[in-house]
């Protein structure tokens, strides 16, 4: 069977023609054709050695995406220091940590740790590393339909601002280019910096769609005539630790397909591998958790405001449990006999009935329930240990 690219994908069994619809649009499936102007890749924001353990666990997880490149919007390295021969050291610790990203470009943009001296200030000895190190401090190149640019927000002409060489650079690159989307990147807020006016005038007389940046170790957004500036940060000590108002390390996953952009805000550690769960995790804590204990148990009366409480466990998955049982009610006006309950093992495919003796005293009558919690602590393939836990109501009749 030939299947031609852009027509309705049909399959025809024992003379029947079945359409694969989707269920929204009513309309039949059709093979995707490909975009030619389709790409993705990521934008990372501050790192500074702040949380080395975070920030290599994000570039673990950016790996995973594989995307074109990578851009990290300035200070990669702790910086403000004089001394040559350490802040080359800290460029070679920071190039082991990218490491992992194999044959994905690695695009950083400097920022003011990297390349302010002791006196915090840049310094053009560090400049001259930077450049050595990963190339021009501000660039501009095409990728399919969209032109990058990097900026030096922190330079020897000016801190703070793109002025001079920079400014008539940035200018006449572009008017030059006419690609559709043209995406700028750079260390400082925009709107903070000295020529912020005339910086937001040049994007928007020359289409800039979007404008990332770091420096302040958190997350915003927000659009002006059509520029979308966002700041993000990486693994950059913030602040604060309130996710709604930005505090949080992320990664940017920037996505374009024709003349569209999507811009993903990716939580860290919110990437795993294909690996991280081990079938027979998944279907031992499936069976325990359909199988284990009934949620609601009916007391049986004994007389004299004494209740039996049977339990009945059932371990249907494969490997051996210990179970802890503990029993309270939400009022604690309930009693408990055996008050302590010891752990109980059960092997594969066992059962075992728990009797309690559950009672009040005539004068604190209860408004709550009896109710037992069942914990196992399960280890998984991964090495990781969980608690399952269930909560077990017993029901008077």
């Amino acid at each position: 069977m030939y299947l031609k690219l852009g027509t309705p994908f049909r399959i025809c069994l024992a003379g029947l023609v079945i359409g694969l619809s989707t269920v929204a649009l009513g309309k039949p499936f059709s093979v995707p054709q490909p975009e030619a102007d389709e790409f993705h890749f990521v934008v990372l924001g501050d790192s500074q050695f702040h949380h080395p353990s975070l920030f290599n666990r994000i570039i673990d997880q950016t790996r995973r995406l594989r995307p074109a490149f990578v851009i990290q919007v300035g200070d990669l390295i702790e910086g403000y220091n004089s001394d040559a021969n350490t802040v080359k050291k800290e460029w070679q610790r920071f190039t082991r940590q990218i490491a992992p990203l194999g044959v994905v470009p690695f695009i950083p943009i400097a920022g003011n740790h990297d390349i302010f001296g002791g006196n915090k200030k840049p310094s053009a000895e560090l400049e001259a590393m930077f450049e050595e190190q990963w190339g021009p401090l501000y660039f501009s190149f095409n990728y399919k339909n969209t032109q990058i640019i990097g900026l030096n927000s922190d330079s020897t002409e000016g801190v703070n601002q793109i002025t001079g060489a920079q400014l008539k650079w940035l200018q006449q690159v572009l008017s030059e280019n006419q690609s559709t989307h043209k995406f700028v990147f750079m260390h400082r807020p925009p709107a903070l910096m000295k020529n912020a006016d005339q910086l937001h005038r040049l994007f928007k007389a020359h289409n800039v769609t979007q404008v990332f940046y770091g420096h302040h170790h958190h997350y915003h957004f927000f659009e002006r005539d059509g520029v979308a500036y966002t700041m993000t940060n990486a693994a950059a000590t913030t602040g604060h630790k309130s996710e709604a108002v930005g505090g949080f390390p992320h990664l940017l996953q920037v996505s374009v397909r024709g003349e569209e952009v999507d811009v993903a805000v990716i939580k860290a550690d919110a990437i795993k591998p294909q690996d991280i769960v081990h079938p027979d995790d998944n279907y031992d804590m499936f069976a325990l958790s359909r199988n284990l204990v009934d949620h609601r148990v009916t007391l049986t009366e004994k007389g004299d405001l004494r209740y039996q409480f049977h339990i009945a466990l059932h371990n249907t998955s494969a490997r051996e449990i210990e179970v802890f049982v503990a029993c309270d009610s939400d009022d604690q006006r309930w009693h408990y006999a055996p008050r302590a309950i010891a752990p109980i093992t059960m092997s594969a495919g066992k059962q075992h009935r728990l009797k309690l003796e559950a009672s009040h005293e005539p004068n604190r009558v209860p408004e709550s329930s009896p109710q037992c919690h069942i914990r196992v602590p399960f280890q998984t393939q991964q090495g990781q240990w969980i608690d399952f836990t269930q909560q077990v109501q017993g029901l008077i009749k």
